[in-house]
């Protein structure tokens, strides 16, 4: 700023025809060299719109030549921002990272309660957070997870070298629809793992199931291997189904070591960017094609009132399949797809069809990622479809690591170790196979045992490296029917089933009247209880004359409750009365406070007052 000054306050002729003058030689790059540089660098760019295209004007050689007058410089004065740290910014920082969400107002009214009068104003809040909050530091704990990394910083990769099958990448999904069960019929969601290959976005028939389970992933998996061959490497996120299973990883007969390649999940738990082809194909394909149909069901797009009207139509519907009245099923599906306005399934197969056409559909559809082509229809360029990324690689020489028919089904046989016991092997269920010929040879050693979930008549048994030993026929079963692993999980998920049907068995007994009123009548005196004094009539009447009959008592569960504690208190005041008692429970079988009976009848109770 000094040489500017000092050149214009030198030039010849008035200061306006000086400042004309720097400005334009300055365009013309006639000045010397260290007044150019000194222009540029002198150059203050405001924010908006410039008024003007000169380096300098006339009124700002008059601000820097007053300004070097008054401070003995023309170094510019700016005034910078106050970032000290005041109690309430550390509050309000807590306040705004609530993960539910704070309003500015809420926030406010919050500090004003903290730090009354020393609690910054609202304007003074909300300038704080838009000018000296970090937008980033206003995302951490108000978000975690996905959703604050869909805010951060991603890497794009590309598939640009890769080959088919190199790396596959799969996700499950829990239908965003409802369809029929394939035993029951009642409608319900299904399971679907895809698998995807990265070089060409090719997606095989996936594996569909009712639950995330084992079978779900190997069977999608299987379809996978008989499309595009054995995968180098297989990424999916971190299920517990998968991640350190014997069946599938870390195992010597595991999956992953029969067929020969490497299973892997994302560094970062719950990363699902980085599984984000299967990610995105649950959102941008499956989900969109879902609403095709009339039991679709989604919190964010779908009516809440019209989903709830289709599940009473869809148990009307199973209703009267179960009736087999044919004519109201079809007419309960007809109401269902006019109130959904879309498809409705009428059994498992169609459902599962469906999904597998979506599929296909996916594979003949351009994709963005591919390499574009021309079109000889469209008579203009377009993307690839899977599809056709996949012929350009077999064009190109690329064959699949593929399996024959047997070696692929007794790859994904389940496998597992165990030791070899008076020439049997016992898989599972205490099932025994025996091959005495063989199996003798290897008693107390290590076997790997490969059977069919199916069928129970036999097995293959197979040295640890993998090698056949022999096959090791059904001789003996510790049940009277023989059963498969197919009806062993059946049996077991029933059980589990039948377990939490008591559990809210007992629930609901607990808070059935007698119980819920336990406690009101621990608090009144037992004269003032209604129906007490009536209760103890009868209990006197039955003393001293003829047993009066409790039928009216069976339709008054209440009255039967009073009536026993009754009974009861009289038996701790030191009566006996064990044949009133043995007579009601007669009577009465299903007395609400069953749990009394019980320890009454095995308590010390019941013996001293047995005649």
């Amino acid at each position: 700023m000094r040489f500017i000054v000092e050149w214009i306050e030198q030039f010849p002729g008035s200061k306006t025809k000086a400042v004309k003058a720097i400005n334009k030689g300055y365009r013309d790059g006639t000045l010397p060299g260290p007044i150019m540089t000194a222009l540029e660098q002198c150059k203050h760019k405001a924010s908006g719109k410039a008024k003007t295209s000169d380096m300098i004007t006339l009124s700002t050689y008059n601000k820097w030549k007053k300004r070097g007058e008054n401070q003995g410089d023309f170094i510019p004065q700016v005034r910078e921002k106050d970032f000290t740290v005041l109690p309430w910014h550390v509050a309000t920082v807590a306040l705004l990272k609530r993960p539910q969400g704070s309003t500015l107002k809420w926030v406010h009214a919050e500090l004003v309660k903290q730090f009354g009068e020393a609690a910054p104003s609202y304007h003074a809040l909300r300038r704080w957070r838009q000018d000296k909050y970090s937008k980033k530091d206003q995302l951490k704990g108000r978000y975690t997870g996905s959703q604050l990394r869909s805010q951060l910083f991603y890497q794009h990769r590309t598939a640009e070298g890769l080959m088919p099958a190199t790396l596959v990448h799969a996700d499950g999904w829990n239908t965003h629809f409802n369809a029929p069960h394939p035993v029951t019929g009642e409608f319900v969601t299904y399971e679907v793992w895809h698998f995807h290959d990265v070089a060409t976005r090719y997606v095989s028939e996936p594996g569909i199931g009712m639950t995330e389970n084992a079978h779900v992933i190997m069977k999608g998996l299987e379809n996978f291997v008989r499309e595009l061959g054995v995968p180098a490497r297989l990424q999916t996120d971190s299920t517990k189904v998968v991640k350190g299973s014997d069946k599938f990883t870390k195992a010597l007969h595991s999956l992953e070591e029969r067929l020969g390649f490497t299973w892997s999940h994302p560094s970062e738990v719950g990363n699902s960017q980085a599984n984000g082809i299967a990610e995105n194909f649950n959102t941008s394909w499956l989900d969109k094609r879902s609403r095709e149909l009339a039991t679709y069901q989604n919190k964010k797009s779908m009516d809440d009132l019209t989903f709830k009207r289709i599940k009473k139509l869809t148990a009307q519907m199973i209703k009267a399949a179960n009736n087999n009245d044919a004519a109201l099923q079809a007419q309960k599906k007809k109401e269902i797809e006019r109130a959904g306005k879309g498809l409705v399934f009428g059994s498992f197969t169609e459902a599962c069809a469906w999904i597998v056409q979506i599929c296909r559909e996916f594979n003949e559809r351009p994709h963005s990622s591919l390499p574009k082509i021309f079109d000889p229809e469209l008579k203009k360029k377009r993307h690839q479809t899977p599809r056709e990324a996949v012929q350009e690689h077999i064009d190109n020489g690329w064959r699949p690591v593929a399996l024959d028919e047997q070696e692929l089904v007794d790859a994904f046989r389940p496998h597992v170790v165990v030791t070899v016991t008076r020439e049997t092997v016992t898989p599972w269920g205490g099932m025994r196979y025996r091959n005495t010929m063989h199996l003798g040879h290897f008693n107390g050693e290590k076997v790997m045992v490969a059977y069919d979930i199916a069928d129970y008549s036999k097995v293959w048994v197979k040295d640890l490296d993998g090698a056949l030993i022999c096959e090791a026929e059904f001789v003996e079963a510790t049940r009277y029917h023989a059963q498969s692993a197919q009806m062993a999980d059946e049996e077991k998920r029933a059980a589990a089933q039948l377990k939490r049907l008591e559990n809210k068995g007992e629930t609901i007994k607990a808070r059935m009247p007698g119980n819920v009123i336990d406690g009101a009548l621990e608090v009144l005196p037992a004269h003032e209880i209604p129906g007490m004094r009536e209760s103890a009539r009868i209990v006197e009447e039955k003393h001293s004359a003829e047993p009066v009959a409790a039928v009216p008592l069976r339709d008054q569960p209440r009255e039967r409750y009073l009536f026993w504690r009754t009974l009861d208190e009289r038996v701790k005041a030191g009566e006996e009365l064990y044949g009133d008692l043995h007579d009601f429970h007669k009577a009465f079988p299903n007395t609400h406070d069953w749990r009394s009976w019980n320890a009454f009848y095995n308590g010390d109770l019941f013996k001293a007052a047995q005649p």
